[in-house]
C-alpha cells in the first residue's frame, strides 16, 4: 500500500493559536491520501468535527487538524478497508477530520461531541452524546441516536432517528421513517409513500407526504392536530402512526 504524505506545521505565539474551541496550542495539519477503497469510515467517541464527501475515486484522502495537546493527536488507523478515525487526543486538545473517500462508504461509532457532516455515503449508524448531524444524499438507510444536538438528513431511503433534546429534520425521504424526540421539533417529508412512526413529547411534529391512502393513526394530548389532503385508509398499506404530547400536529399532502 502506498502513501503520499503532506504535513503542515504552523506554530506561532499562544495567543495567536486560541482557536474558537478555546483550545490553546499548537496547530498541525497532516494530509495523507491512502490508495485503498475505503469502505467503512468508525468513530471511536471522542470530540471533534468529522466531515465526510465522497466521489467516483478509488482512493481516499485524510486530513487531520491537531490543535493543542502535545502536536500530534491520535492516527488513524486503516485494516484492510475500513478507516478507524480516533476523535480524542486528551486534555486540551481538538481534532477534527475531513475524509475524502469513495461514494457509498458506510460511516459508523460513536462521537462524544463535535459537529459531523456526511454527504454521499451509504448506510449510517452513529451515537452521539452533544453535537449536530447532518447527512446529505445517503444511499442506505440512516440511524441516528442523539442525547442533545440536532440531526438533519436530506435524500435517503430510511431513516432511524432519537434525540432527547434537539431538532430532527429529514426530507425527501424514499424508505420508512422511525422518529422519537423527547424536547424539539420534528419535521419530516417523504419523496415516495412509506410508512412513518413518529412521536415528540414536547414539540410540533410536521409531516408531508405524496398525495395517497394511508392508514393513519394519530393522537395528541396538549396541542392541536390538522390533517389536510391525506386519505385514512384502514386498509392501506402505509401506516401513520403520529404522536405529539405537548405540541401541534400536521400532516399534509405535497
Amino acid at each position: 500500500m502506498s502513501r503520499t504524505v503532506a504535513l503542515v506545521l504552523a506554530a506561532t505565539t499562544v495567543a495567536a493559536l486560541a482557536g474558537c474551541d478555546g483550545v490553546v496550542g499548537a496547530k498541525m495539519t497532516f494530509d495523507d491520501i491512502e490508495k485503498t477503497k475505503v469502505s467503512d469510515i468508525v468513530l471511536t467517541g471522542g470530540s471533534g468535527d468529522v466531515t465526510v464527501t465522497t466521489g467516483t475515486v478509488t482512493e481516499t484522502r485524510i486530513k487531520r487538524v491537531v490543535r493543542g495537546g502535545n502536536g500530534s493527536g491520535p492516527a488513524y488507523q486503516l485494516s484492510g478497508t475500513t478507516l478507524t478515525l480516533p476523535t480524542d487526543c486528551g486534555f486540551d486538545c481538538s481534532i477534527s477530520y475531513e475524509i475524502q473517500a469513495p461514494a457509498g462508504v458506510k460511516v459508523r461509532g460513536d462521537q462524544r461531541s463535535g459537529r459531523v457532516d456526511l454527504t454521499g455515503v451509504g448506510a449510517v449508524d452513529l451515537t452521539l452524546t452533544s453535537g449536530d448531524v447532518s447527512i446529505d444524499g445517503a444511499s442506505a438507510p440512516v440511524k441516528i441516536k442523539a442525547t442533545s444536538g440536532n440531526v438533519s438528513v436530506i435524500g435517503a431511503p430510511g431513516v432511524t432517528m432519537e434525540a432527547t433534546s434537539g431538532d430532527l429534520e429529514a426530507h425527501e425521504i424514499t424508505g420508512p421513517v422511525t422518529a422519537k424526540v423527547t424536547s424539539g421539533n420534528l419535521d419530516l417529508d417523504l419523496a415516495a409513500p412509506a410508512s412513518v412512526t413518529a412521536s415528540v413529547t414536547s414539540g410540533d411534529l410536521t409531516l408531508l407526504v405524496p398525495p395517497g391512502k394511508y392508514r393513519i393513526n394519530q393522537h395528541t394530548a396538549s396541542g392541536d392536530a390538522e390533517i389536510d389532503g391525506v386519505t385514512s385508509d384502514p386498509d392501506a398499506p402505509n401506516v401513520l402512526d403520529l404522536r405529539a404530547r405537548s405540541g401541534n400536529l400536521t400532516v399534509s399532502a405535497l
